[in-house]
């Protein structure tokens, strides 16, 4: 089977830098998915799910936004931030999607707080759908 090389990379470190057999990643204009020889491709990506297929097995990863490029044997990531599904904490993603959702009830009226807490929600929301996927995964 035909593999490609996957780097996803945040400012602090490289997150995943395995050959994959492929990848789906959250572009701008949507979902999008990358087989070995791929065109070559440069795009933004947004707050999403990527998924990786390495020797059968999928890998999850929660991103906040970013852009690849994508070469027939070779994707890159640099995004802002990213993580794997194993290593997101639960009870911290929890108390983040708790504390975002106070703030938006208290900031009703102020919409740059308002659009802070809303923003901080919805990392909190797709922390939780990746690492609740991976734990119900690994568990079947």
């Amino acid at each position: 089977m035909k593999n490609f090389h996957l780097t996803i990379t945040t400012l602090e470190r490289i997150v995943f830098d395995y050959d994959v057999a492929s990848v789906t990643m959250p572009g701008d204009a949507g979902e999008l998915t990358i087989l070995p020889d791929h065109m070559p491709l440069i795009t933004a990506l947004k707050l999403g799910e990527i998924t990786a297929r390495r020797n059968g097995e999928n890998f999850y990863m929660a991103i906040s936004s970013g852009m690849t490029e994508v070469q027939p044997h070779r994707v890159l990531v640099l995004a802002d931030q990213a993580e794997r599904a194993e290593e997101i904490d639960e009870k911290l993603a929890e108390e983040a999607r708790a504390r975002a959702e106070k703030i938006m009830q208290e900031k009703r009226g102020d919409e740059q707080a308002f659009a802070q807490a809303a923003a901080e929600l919805e990392r909190a929301l797709l922390r939780l759908k990746i690492v609740r996927k991976h734990r119900s995964r690994s568990q079947d």
